[in-house]
């Protein structure tokens, strides 16, 4: 440690130490929060090798009674991981900041196991660095500079069902986080709760490097800016919580975990929408007692229909809920030949039909199979259906997004 980062008097209500090898590292980190976060101040270095860390060093740091720790895993990460966990056990520091290469989802996930509330990626970025820091000092109760004093938004949460397979309840979800998103323009989550078949990944043309059951298993660890590290932001600009790529054994899943999981989302997005499963399980339970409002999806025939019909004493039995404003009912594939009619379909579920898509099955199949969500075809049908939904849902003029040219098309388009 050098006299250089002792203590210093002033105002500074965030005290943080760094354990690191690596000069850049260390400067990196002081320019960052100096530029952006005055009320932060670094009261001890440790530049040895992890191996070489004795007593001194710990008393030092129980001396100091840091509020942060940042941990330098690039050098070592085997015995670097050991210490993180050695330090947030022996409660050293309120938060313990890990920092490595991107590249190695092992180590990001092993930093989460051990621990470690947030992940810096090398080289620093000042804006991630000071955006961690935000987050740390709101579960820290410290006021700082750093923190914009901005309220977290409550998200507004949709959850989208279906009580029958092949209704088009996944593809709807998909599409309608992407309008959503691009009418207000707000954080936007998808979430594939679908954790044996979740398909939403696969509409959007993402290979996702983990899923919610990463998250769950590892919630208990998770903070703000190590939940950014299991979710993948679409080129849409959606971002996904996906489901695993193999089904997964469920006893390591529960509705209360999902719960927490949700409630915990709820102060960082503005809207999420959740892709339920075709089951009533407790995982399924979970995201209709999460949720604002529920779109129920059946398509117009028989096997759908009924379907739909017993699922529904479960629906209107959600505690504290009306089905008045709580499920919407949503026919997908209309179309004004079907042999059932929408009035017969209100008659047997004793529900009336919030919104129709129309049946545009060959457009809406091409999207899928390319990759990219049906919504962005301006001349499908279908789009419009969920163009009109979504600016409903949100009071947003879906007339007025013309304007824009299809700004949200044009750019996923020259992606591609």
């Amino acid at each position: 440690m050098s006299a250089s980062d002792s203590p210093s008097s002033g105002g500074a209500t965030t005290v943080a130490a760094i354990v690191s090898t690596d000069p850049a590292f260390h400067e990196g980190l002081v320019q960052s929060l100096s530029n952006g976060a005055g009320g932060v101040r670094f009261g001890a270095r440790i530049g040895e090798p992890f191996t070489q860390i004795a007593d001194p060093h710990l008393d030092r740091l129980r001396e100091l009674a840091p509020d942060v720790i940042f941990v330098d895993l690039e050098s070592d990460p085997q015995v670097g991981l050991k210490f993180a966990e050695y330090l947030v056990e022996s409660q050293l520091a309120k938060a313990v900041v890990g920092a490595g290469p991107t590249d190695s989802p092992h180590l990001l996930l092993s930093a989460m196991q051990a621990g470690v509330v947030e992940f810096l990626p090398k080289p620093l970025e000042a804006e991630q660095v000071q955006a961690a820091m935000r987050r740390i000092s709101r579960k820290t109760g410290k006021s700082s500079d750093v923190d914009s004093g901005e309220a977290a938004p409550v998200g507004r949460t949709f959850c989208v069902f279906s009580g029958k397979g092949g209704s088009g309840s996944t593809t709807f979800a998909v599409n309608l986080a992407v309008e959503i998103h691009r009418l207000t323009r707000k954080k936007t989550l998808l979430i594939d709760l679908d954790l044996e078949l979740g398909e939403t990944a696969l509409l959007l043309g993402m290979e996702p490097k983990f899923s919610i059951v990463d998250l769950i298993r590892n919630f208990h660890r998770v903070d703000a800016g190590l939940l950014a590290s299991y979710i993948d932001r679409s080129k849409t600009g959606v971002e996904l919580l996906a489901a695993p790529l193999q089904p997964v054994d469920f006893e390591s899943v529960d509705g209360e975990r999902v719960s927490r999981i949700l409630n915990f989302l709820k102060g960082h997005y503005d809207y999420i929408v959740i892709d339920a499963p075709k089951t009533l399980n407790a995982v399924t339970l979970s995201a209709f007692e999460g949720s604002d409002e529920l779109f129920l999806v059946t398509t117009p025939d028989l096997p759908a229909i009924r379907n739909a019909s017993r699922c529904l004493p479960l629906l209107k039995g959600v505690e504290g809920r009306s089905e008045e404003d709580w499920i919407h009912l949503v026919v997908n594939r209309f179309s004004s030949r079907q042999l059932i009619s929408l009035a017969e379909i209100e008659k047997t579920l004793g529900l009336k039909v919030h919104s129709t898509l129309r049946n545009d099955y060959q457009s809406t199949m091409e999207a899928i199979n390319e990759g990219r969500p049906a919504v962005l075809d301006k001349n499908s049908i279908y789009a419009r259906d969920v163009r009109k939904l979504a600016s409903s849902v949100t009071g947003v003029d879906a007339a007025a997004d013309k304007k824009e040219g299809g700004l949200l098309s044009g750019l996923f388009n020259r992606s591609r």
